[in-house]
């Protein structure tokens, strides 16, 4: 019998079987294994744990994504919990990692001990040391981690599980100089760059037939499938690809990502600084291989649905969805059904959504490739700005030419004729002539031109009346109040008696005496 990695992932009942299943098919959508996958099934009452199993000689790529997907959903899902078992204590990769890290803690007197007390919980490593077995001697390891996580949580042991390890003697300077995206995660923690999206993937952008582009854009599975049966192709069948390729009018260029070992394939005897054109060729003639051969094999399975992924929009990664849950848990379909399937689902809006040579914001496509734009270190990136550059030199074509105004020399300039400076208009006269008309230093008089204020004043506002005539006006209103007729009309004021302004402005109220009343009352 086959040894195998166990993982057994522990559910409470606030996270339902359905979600968990979702959250794994979601993690693991944009990632191929190179070996043979892993698969899971449902153990114990109401599928508690989920069992999953990898093939214990399986890449160390395969292995570590795995881990990093199950430690990014139990510290998003509460309460979830998961065990990695092996066999063979010594081959479990947490036992491997703290061993070579030297942070086994003193309890742990064998790799037997340390490997059953150790386990993954809210994202980092949890162990049960003796001491708190002692304190809940009636309780399970699982209840027991739930609950006291404080005292079983060991952030040591997690950080050596995210060291840098080079394994096989791999030299960073011809990694580098070689294949500048080879191995996402090298020179990177292990976990950090497994759970990177792109773990284990090569992006890059390839030019294939229009026909075949959104499934080998959108379908990472199917393009490994076509690329791995195209490995062992005769010469003479290559040849009539070639031929078939080369009368293809309707290319487009593409952001995919194709798995690191497919990567090897496609640029084997390839050496030249950026491989894109003979990946391209190729990726094109296994596309061409796989469609001839696939498309015209009778398919009549008919799939069940889970009904998991029913609020996905879109039928065709509704499909991609369905496909890997049925492959995860034991029912994977064929390469016949899988492309038959997924080239009946692409559509017009599928099709021109791989002629935009850059993937957008409002591109359905969330990948990231080598000349996307978003990883602007990568020499890819660079290689094909620089094409692009080159291209439009050659071309001559640059758009509408601006023409800027031209620069004027002003020591040639003409001069500017003069204007006028403005000048106030002369007030002082007329201010002067109403401030002393004010101060009282003149008399006002209306007939006079070099008194007057320009306007015709009624005069008698500038008028004051003698006391006595003041009086007597005041006299014959009480008599026509009381109905008695008067006869008398009051002389009008001459030049005589004009008053200075002045006096009139400064001049307070008259005070009246007593003896000027006949009664007091009537004033």
């Amino acid at each position: 019998m086959t040894e195998k990695i166990l993982f057994y992932v522990y559910r409470d009942s606030g996270t339902s079987s359905e979600s968990l299943i979702r959250s794994l098919v979601e993690e693991l959508k944009n990632f191929v294994f190179s070996g043979r996958g892993i698969s899971f099934t449902s153990k114990g009452y109401s599928g508690i744990p989920l069992l999953g199993e990898l093939h214990i000689d399986s890449p160390e790529d395969d292995i570590w994504k795995v881990l990093a997907v199950l430690f990014k959903i139990s510290a998003i899902e509460e309460g979830l919990i998961f065990k990695v078992h092996t066999e063979d204590y010594d081959r479990n990769p947490l036992v491997v990692e703290a061993r070579k890290s030297d942070v086994l803690p003193d309890w742990a007197k064998t790799t037997k001990i340390f490997a059953e007390n150790v386990f993954g919980m809210n994202g980092v490593i949890h162990l049960i040391s003796p001491t708190v077995t002692e304190k809940f001697p009636k309780r399970s390891q699982v209840d027991t981690l739930r609950a006291v996580p404080n005292k079983t949580r060991n952030i040591l042991v997690t950080e050596s599980l995210s060291e840098v390890s080079l394994g096989d003697n791999r030299s960073f300077f011809f990694l580098k100089s070689a294949t500048p995206n080879y191995m996402t995660g090298f020179g990177q923690p292990k976990l950090n760059s497994a759970a990177s999206r792109n773990f284990g993937m090569h992006n890059t952008s390839i030019n294939v037939p229009a026909s075949m582009a959104y499934v080998a854009r959108q379908r990472p599975d199917i393009l490994s499938l076509a690329i791995r049966e195209f490995i062992g192709l005769d010469e003479n069948k290559i040849k009539e690809l070639e031929k078939r390729l080369a009368d293809e009018q309707d290319r487009v260029m593409i952001h995919t990502s194709i798995n690191d070992t497919d990567w090897k394939e496609v640029t084997a005897v390839a050496d030249i600084e950026s491989p894109t054109d003979i990946v391209s060729h190729r990726v094109s003639l296994a596309l061409l291989a796989f469609d001839e051969k696939h498309a015209s094999i009778p398919n009549g399975v008919a799939v069940p649905v889970s009904g998991l992924f029913q609020k996905v929009g879109d039928r065709f990664e509704r499909e991609h969805l369905e496909s890997l849950r049925a492959q995860f848990f034991g029912a994977p379909q064929s390469a016949t059904h899988l492309y038959q399937t997924a080239k009946a689902l692409v559509t017009g809006n599928h099709i021109q959504e791989c002629r935009k040579i850059f993937v957008d914001e409002g591109s359905t496509s969330n990948r990231e490739s080598d000349c996307s734009a978003n990883e602007e270190d990568n020499s890819n990136v660079k290689y094909a700005k620089k094409q692009v550059f080159k291209k439009k030199k050659r071309s001559g074509n640059y758009g509408k030419k601006r023409e800027l105004a031209a620069i004027i020399d002003h020591s040639i300039a003409p001069e500017l004729p003069n204007e006028p400076e403005y000048q106030p208009p002369d007030n002082s006269a007329f201010l002067k002539k109403f401030e002393r008309a004010v101060n009282g230093d003149d008399y006002y008089k209306a007939s006079s031109d070099e008194y007057s204020l320009g306007e015709e004043e009624d005069l008698d506002l500038f008028m004051a009346k003698p006391r006595k005539k003041v009086l007597e006006e005041m006299k014959n209103k009480n008599k026509i109040k009381l109905g008695i007729k008067v006869a008398e009309k009051l002389p009008t004021v001459t030049d005589d008696e004009e008053i200075d302004v002045a006096d009139m402005l400064r001049a307070a109220p008259p005070i009246a005496d007593a003896e000027d009343f006949e009664d007091f009352d009537d004033i």
